[in-house]
């Protein structure tokens, strides 16, 4: 097998929208994973939503770390201590949440829960609670309130600063953030299928999921040659084009699956079964 890690991405890619892995799955990540291929997952989900999902693979130690919030956090899986990350400046993310507040939308910033004790900050514009409702409901999380991000003097660095949006808005609005702030920010909107919501979310320049993964490689001494990575989603191109095999799913975005080097059209555990056995090795 020439693979020696594969970067697996959740919803869409690990999961559908019962939040479960299937049998089929688990069998062949289970194989995969006695045969020595290194399985890390790589989400846009926080910690405190991955963990679970990250149990029913059952996998043997030595674990490799999980990366978390689309590429910003690399933890330890069963503890969830922090291993690396890549944050937004204080000063830029007061910056962007104070310009959602213009546009009538509440920052959701996303801090190290590991170092810090709290999950988010919701700055409070004029869609606050509808937020709240739409997006913490189904989670299990310390939320903190304030009126600006700015107004909290404890705020630290976020990870991400993202807000919910009604899908037919969401062009329009990144197009004016991208305006704004595209020369120093990560900007791209993903539909949250597990919420129901589409989501426009904001990283440090330089963060996604293929840096995250790289971090994890360099820590075994594999080379990008010898990464695979499969995912669905504008937040897993990336890392689809820069593994040594960048796989998309067969329900895909376009643009995912004309940036891949292969189309897992028979499903997630059929494509992991075939590279344990060696049938991408040519690739």
């Amino acid at each position: 097998m020439k693979y020696k890690l594969l970067g697996i991405d959740v919803d869409g890619t690990l999961i559908g929208p019962d939040q479960q892995v299937t049998r089929q799955i688990i069998r062949a990540v289970g194989a995969a994973d006695r045969a020595g291929l290194r399985i890390c997952l790589a989400t846009g989900r926080s910690y405190v939503e991955t963990a679970s999902i990250w149990r029913q693979l059952r996998l043997t130690a030595p674990h490799a770390p999980l990366i978390l919030i689309g590429g910003a956090l690399v933890c330890e899986p069963l503890t969830g201590r922090t291993l690396w990350g890549r944050t937004i400046p204080r000063r830029l993310a007061f910056e962007f949440a104070d310009a959602l507040d213009e546009l009538g939308h509440s920052a959701m910033a996303i801090v190290d829960a590991w170092r810090w004790g709290v999950d988010y900050y919701l700055a409070e514009s004029a869609d606050a609670d509808v937020a709240a409702r739409r997006w913490f409901a189904k989670m299990d999380v310390k939320v903190r309130r304030v009126r600006r991000l700015a107004d909290a003097p404890e705020f630290p660095n976020p990870l991400r600063i993202s807000f919910v949006v009604d899908p037919d808005r969401a062009a329009v609005t990144v197009a004016k953030l991208l305006e704004q702030f595209g020369a120093r920010l990560n900007i791209h909107s993903i539909v949250a299928p597990n919420y129901g919501v589409t989501v426009i979310e904001g990283f440090a320049g330089g963060t996604d999921k293929s840096a995250a993964l790289t971090y994890v490689a360099q820590g075994y001494q594999i080379s990008p040659g010898h990464i695979a990575a499969v995912g669905d989603d504008v937040n897993d191109l990336a890392m689809i084009r820069k593994a040594g095999l960048g796989v998309a799913m067969g329900r895909a975005a376009e643009s995912v699956r004309s940036a891949a080097d292969y189309v897992a059209t028979d499903g997630l555990a059929a494509f992991i079964d075939g590279l344990v056995a060696g049938r991408f090795d040519g690739v």
